[in-house]
């Protein structure tokens, strides 16, 4: 099987809080837009509950409504505080990205590890990375720079031909 392209990402802090920010930006709307429809419900419920006079069932769904808001605001604050002490920041652990034809073989500290391009959920790319989310929340950071064979504009062209649809282009994004 032929090697096509070949990179080296180290993930510093630096370099996953850039990706943490593009995360954010490209995921506000929808996580927003949940909330507040949600949280209508529940303010809708609480309403209709003191409506009817079955005071127990108002306090009940005002207390959900105040957890279901408090949570919805601090778990992006958790999931940054915790990727920032993660050990892929922490010890700037370092990717080998292999690209063939058929498939891509990562390795680090870690092992190596195989995925076939249909696995990936959505693949974006900015103007310093390739972000390859191999779930809604994780993804492999592509550095640009990081290429020893081939180059990165010949990879934006091999990847969006094997993803298709899920690739997106913003590089004005320099978040």
């Amino acid at each position: 099987m032929e090697k096509l392209f070949e990179n080296k990402t180290t993930y510093t802090q630096d370099t996953y809080i850039t990706f943490l920010k593009f995360h954010a930006k490209k995921n506000n709307l929808p996580y927003m837009a949940y909330t507040i429809f949600w949280s209508f419900l529940l303010l809708l419920c609480t309403y209709l509950a003191f409506a009817s006079r079955n005071r127990l069932q108002g306090v009940i769904v005002s207390l959900i409504l105040v957890c279901f808001v408090i949570y919805r605001i601090y778990r992006p604050k958790m999931i940054v505080d915790k990727e920032k002490n993660s050990e892929k920041i922490s010890t700037n652990n370092t990717n080998t990205f292999s690209f063939y034809d058929k498939k891509i073989e990562i390795t680090n500290n870690n092992g190596t590890f195989d995925y076939k391009y249909f696995m990936f959920r959505k693949v974006y790319e900015t103007a310093d990375f390739f972000y390859l989310y191999v779930t809604k929340e994780n993804a492999f950071l592509v550095s640009k720079k990081g290429f020893s064979l081939g180059t990165p504009e010949e990879f934006s062209k091999f990847i969006k031909n094997k993803c298709g649809f899920k690739y997106n282009r913003d590089l004005k994004s320099n978040v």
